[in-house]
C-alpha cells in the first residue's frame, strides 16, 4: 500500500465556474470549416500565485438530447438561434468532477473542456476523425487561459448568434475574470484525455512541440484515459501514462498500448512511459455523466451493452465471478491514478512515483482494485540490454527451445501486407492482443516487434549476452524484462531468469514468484476480447544480485520450466530487458520537425499504373526520420491500398511513396475521387497538421451528368513539384493593368496538360491548358468594377499546386 494517497483532499479551498463562448466561437482544425463551442468548467484552487495547469477532454459521446426536429449538421443543438424546437447539449465536460476536485484541492488549476461540435462532425468531416481538432481545441483552451491570466480582454465572436461574448459574460460560478490574473502557470501543463480525447492529448502535445518555441505551452504531462489511437500517433518529450481498462467495451483493443510501445524507443527523450492497466474497469464509468443514472440521456455500462460476450463473468457484472469494478470504484481509482500522475510529473510530489514506475503498490484509495503498471524509464535512467526488436546474434537458444522477433497480428482483421518479420499472432481476436492489433489509418504499419519464446519441454534456455558497454550495472537498482504467456498457454507457464557474471556465479528464480501475471494467461471464459496477452513486467533488484560482481553482468538467462499446471510446454513473449533506475525526467522545450503528405492530383488513366505521393518533413534535421505512409485505395476503385516506410536520410526533406492506379476508358459520373493518405508512427519528428493528405484521381474519360473537373496534367516527379511550391513562380504581365481592359498574363513551372487559372487576387479571370513545356499564357480582361491601386494577379495549377504571382497597379481607363 502506498504511504500517501494522492485521492485526498487537499488544504485548497476551491472555487468552480463555467465558461460558454458560444457554440460557433471558434474554427476548427482540419474538420471542414466547421466552428466549435468554447466552453468548459473551470476548478480554481485558492491561494496566490501561479498554479500548475491541467487540462481534462471528455471522449466521443452523443452531442445532443431532447426533443425537437432533427438537427442534421449535428451541431449546435438548435437549429436556429430562436428556435422553439430546443434540443440540448449534452455536458460531457462535467463527468469527471471527483479527479478535477481532488487536484484542485492540492493546488492545480483545472478546466475540463468540451468538444460536442467535433463529436458531432468527426467521422464524416475528418480525415484523422477529430483527433487534430480536438488536439487544437486544447490549444486553443490554453491560449484563451494565457490572454485570461494576462489580464487581457478574452473575447470570442459566436458565429451563430453573431454576438462577441468576453470572459465576464461567459464565466457562471464562483470565478471571475479577475481570480484568473496571475493564476496560471503555463509552463507546467498536464494534459488529460478520455477515449476520443485520449487521442486528442497526444495531437495537442505534437502539436504544440511542432510550434516555435515562443508559442509553446510547457505540456510536460500526457494521461491516455482509455484511448483509441486510430492515427498511431507517436509522442516525444512528456511524461505519458496511458490508462486501459481491462473490461473496456467500447474502445475493446485497448488502443492506447500503441503509444507507449511506438513511442518508447522513437525518440531520444527522457520522460517516464507507462501502461497502467486496470482489472475489471470498463469505458464509460470513468465519466459519470456517461454512467447510468449520471444524466437523462445517453448512459450505458458499455460491457454490457456488447452483442456478443457480455455474459463472460470476468467482466459481466451480473456475474458471482466478476471482477468488475463499480461505477463509484472506477471513478475512485481514475481519481487516484489521474491525481497521482499530474501531482508527480507537474509538482514534483516524488512520492506518487511507485504508483508509475513499475512498482508493485497501490493507493489506499483504490486498494479494492487490481492494477498493474509496465513502465519504460527515462532513456537517461537506463540502459538497454536487449530490446528484442529485431535480430540480434547476442541472443542465442539452447535445448528444446524456440525463439523468433515476431511483430504485429495476421489473419482475419489483422494486417494484410506481410513484413520482414514473422507475425506474433495469428489466431486471436485483434481485441485480444492490443500490443499487435491494427490502427483504422496505419492498417498495414507493423507494430510492436517482440521475441516470441517457446518450449515443448523443460530445460532449454534463451541467452541473452550482454555487450561489454552494458556490463557494468552497478550504478542502476534494478534489473527488468516485459514478458506475457502466450496463446498457447491455457492458465500458466513458468521460467526461471537468471544473472550470470564474469567469474560464472549466476542468481536465478522462478519468474512466478517475480510477477506472476508475467506468466499466467490474463482472465476471460467466452469473450474473444478476453484472455488478453498484455506484456507485465518483471524486475530483479540489484539488491538481490549483490552475490555478483555487479561491474561485470555478462548474460541473463530465461530457462524452460513446468508451468504450475505441471504442462512441460510454454511460450512467451519478451521486450525491453534493461538495467534501470526508477525515475521520471522530464521534457525539454524544443522544436520538433514535422511530416506531413502533400496532396496530390492525377489524372484517372486508361490502365493500371503507378503514382507518387510526396511525403515531407517540414526542416532539414541531422539524424534520420522515420515513418509509415499508407494509401487507402482499393482493388476496385481508382487507387489501390499501399503502405510504404519511409526514411529521411540526414538533410532530406522529401520521399516519393508509390501508390497503384487503376484507370479505364469508361466515363463516370463522378468527377474525381479522392483517397486518403496518412503519415503515422512517426519516428525522430511528429506527426504534422497535414499528416493526413489525399490522393485525388480526376475521371478523364467523361462525366455523365456532370462537369468534369479540370485537368491536372502529367506530373513531374513529387519532390520537384513539392520544392517549386515553396516559392511562388513569376507571373509575367504584358500591358497595362486597367478596368475593362484586356491584358496577356503567361507564368511556367506548370505540368504539361494541366489546367492553370489566372486570377485577380480571388476573382477568376480565365483557364488555360498548360503546353508541353509547362508555360501557359491567357489574355485575360480586367473586370470593369475593379478598384484601381495595388493588388495581386495570380496563376495557379490545378494539378501541381504550382502558383505564379504578381503584385501590380490597377488603373482606371482613360
Amino acid at each position: 500500500m502506498l504511504a500517501s494517497d494522492p485521492a485526498t483532499t487537499g488544504p485548497h479551498h476551491v472555487s468552480e465556474a463555467v465558461y460558454d463562448f458560444g457554440d460557433q466561437a471558434i474554427p476548427l482544425l482540419n474538420i471542414g470549416g466547421v466552428r466549435g463551442e468554447m466552453e468548459g468548467k473551470i476548478y480554481l484552487p485558492d491561494g496566490k500565485g501561479p498554479k500548475p495547469v491541467v487540462i481534462f477532454l471528455h471522449g466521443r459521446h452523443s452531442s445532443c438530447y431532447g426533443p425537437g426536429k432533427a438537427n442534421p449538421a449535428g451541431w449546435p443543438c438548435t437549429v436556429s438561434p430562436d428556435s422553439t424546437e430546443q434540443r440540448y447539449p449534452i455536458p460531457s465536460f462535467l463527468g469527471y468532477d471527483a479527479p478535477a476536485r481532488a487536484l484542485a484541492s492540492n493546488g492545480y488549476a483545472v478546466v475540463s473542456v468540451s468538444a460536442n461540435a467535433i463529436n458531432a462532425n468527426d467521422n464524416q468531416r475528418a480525415a484523422d476523425y477529430g483527433a487534430q481538432a480536438r488536439g487544437e481545441l486544447i490549444l486553443d483552451t490554453l491560449r484563451m487561459l494565457r490572454t485570461a491570466d494576462a489580464g487581457r480582454g478574452v473575447v470570442y465572436h459566436d458565429a451563430f448568434t453573431d454576438q462577441d461574448v468576453s470572459l465576464a459574460q461567459a464565466l457562471t460560478g464562483d470565478v471571475t475574470p479577475a481570480d484568473l490574473v496571475g493564476r496560471l502557470d503555463l509552463n507546467d501543463v498536464g494534459i488529460m484525455g478520455h477515449s476520443r480525447g485520449g487521442e486528442g492529448v497526444t495531437a495537442a502535445s505534437t502539436l504544440n512541440d511542432a510550434l516555435p518555441l515562443g508559442q509553446q505551452f510547457g505540456i510536460k504531462a500526457v494521461l491516455p484515459l482509455a484511448p483509441v489511437d486510430y492515427d498511431r500517433i507517436s509522442l516525444p518529450n512528456v511524461a505519458t501514462a496511458t490508462v486501459l481498462p481491462y473490461c473496456d467495451g467500447d474502445v475493446e483493443k485497448l488502443m492506447g498500448q500503441h503509444i507507449v510501445d511506438d513511442s518508447r524507443h522513437g525518440f531520444d527523450d527522457n520522460v517516464l512511459r507507462s501502461a497502467v492497466l486496470v482489472m475489471g474497469a470498463n469505458h464509460d464509468f470513468f465519466n459519470t455523466v456517461w454512467t447510468p443514472g449520471g444524466w437523462p440521456s445517453g448512459t450505458s455500462d458499455d460491457w454490457v451493452s456488447l452483442a456478443t460476450g457480455a455474459d463472460d463473468p470476468v467482466c459481466d457484472p451480473g456475474s458471482a465471478t466478476t471482477t468488475r469494478l463499480t461505477a463509484p470504484q472506477q471513478v475512485a481509482v481514475e481519481t487516484a491514478y489521474v491525481s497521482g500522475f499530474f501531482r508527480l510529473t507537474l509538482g514534483g510530489e516524488q512520492r506518487f512515483q511507485p504508483l508509475f514506475d513499475g512498482s508493485d503498490v497501490i493507493p489506499a484509495s483504490a486498494s479494492f482494485a487490481h492494477v498493474s503498471v509496465t513502465a519504460t524509464q527515462p532513456a537517461g535512467s537506463r540502459r538497454d540490454i536487449e530490446t528484442f526488436e529485431r535480430p540480434d546474434p547476442a541472443v542465442r537458444t539452447s535445448g528444446g527451445v524456440t525463439a523468433g522477433v515476431c511483430a504485429s497480428m495476421g489473419g482475419a482483421g489483422g494486417v494484410t501486407v506481410p513484413g520482414t518479420l514473422p507475425y506474433c499472432s495469428t489466431t486471436l481476436n485483434e481485441a485480444a492482443v492490443p500490443h499487435w492489433s491494427p490502427a483504422q489509418w496505419a492498417w498495414d504499419v507493423p507494430s510492436s516487434p517482440m521475441l516470441h519464446m517457446t518450449w515443448t519441454s523443460p530445460g532449454g534456455q534463451v541467452r541473452v549476452a550482454v555487450p561489454p558497454a552494458d556490463r557494468d550495472i552497478r550504478r542502476f537498482q534494478q534489473l527488468s524484462v516485459k514478458m506475457a504467456a502466450d496463446e498457447s498457454v491455457s492458465t500458466g507457464t513458468d521460467l526461471t531468469v537468471s544473472v550470470v557474471d564474469g567469474e560464472g556465479r549466476s542468481w536465478s528464480a522462478p519468474v512466478s514468484t517475480l510477477n506472476p501475471m508475467a506468466v499466467t494467461r490474463m482472465p476471460g471464459v467466452s469473450s474473444p476480447w478476453l484472455r488478453k496477452v498484455i506484456l507485465q513486467q518483471v524486475t530483479i533488484p540489484a539488491a538481490s544480485l549483490r552475490r555478483l560482481d555487479l561491474s561485470d553482468v555478462r548474460e541473463v538467462r530465461f530457462t524452460a520450466a513446468k508451468g504450475a499446471d505441471a504442462s512441460v510446454s510454454g511460450g512467451v513473449y519478451l521486450s525491453d530487458l534493461s538495467a534501470e533506475n526508477r525515475a521520471v525526467g522530464g521534457r525539454v522545450p524544443v522544436r520538433q520537425a514535422t511530416v506531413d503528405i502533400v496532396p496530390a492530383h492525377v489524372e484517372e488513366g486508361s490502365g493500371p499504373g503507378t503514382t507518387q505521393v510526396a511525403a515531407v518533413l517540414s526542416r532539414p534535421l541531422d539524424h534520420p526520420v522515420t515513418a509509415y505512409v499508407s494509401a487507402f485505395g482499393s482493388a476496385t476503385g481508382k487507387a489501390g491500398s499501399a503502405t510504404r516506410k519511409v526514411t529521411f536520410a540526414p538533410g532530406r526533406t522529401c520521399v516519393a511513396v508509390p501508390v497503384p492506379t487503376y484507370g479505364d476508358t469508361l466515363p463516370s459520373a463522378t468527377a474525381s475521387t479522392a483517397f486518403k493518405v496518412s503519415a503515422t508512427d512517426v519516428a525522430g519528428a511528429v506527426m504534422g497538421d497535414s499528416g493526413f493528405g489525399t490522393l485525388t484521381v480526376r475521371e478523364d474519360d467523361g462525366v455523365t451528368g456532370g462537369v468534369p473537373a479540370p485537368e491536372v496534367g502529367v506530373p513531374h516527379d513529387v519532390c520537384a513539384e513539392y520544392a517549386a511550391s515553396l516559392s511562388p513562380g513569376r507571373l509575367r504581365v504584358k500591358g497595362d493593368v486597367a478596368a475593362g481592359r484586356t491584358t496577356v498574363l503567361s507564368a511556367g513551372g506548370y505540368r504539361p496538360g494541366e489546367s492553370v487559372e489566372f486570377r485577380l487576387r480571388s476573382v477568376p479571370l480565365g483557364r488555360v491548358l498548360a503546353d508541353s513545356r509547362g508555360g501557359a499564357s491567357l489574355t485575360v480582361t480586367i473586370p470593369a468594377g475593379t478598384a484601381a491601386g495595388r493588388t495581386s494577379l495570380t496563376a495557379v495549377g490545378a494539378g501541381s499546386g504550382a502558383t505564379s504571382e504578381a503584385q501590380v497597379r490597377v488603373r482606371q481607363p482613360r
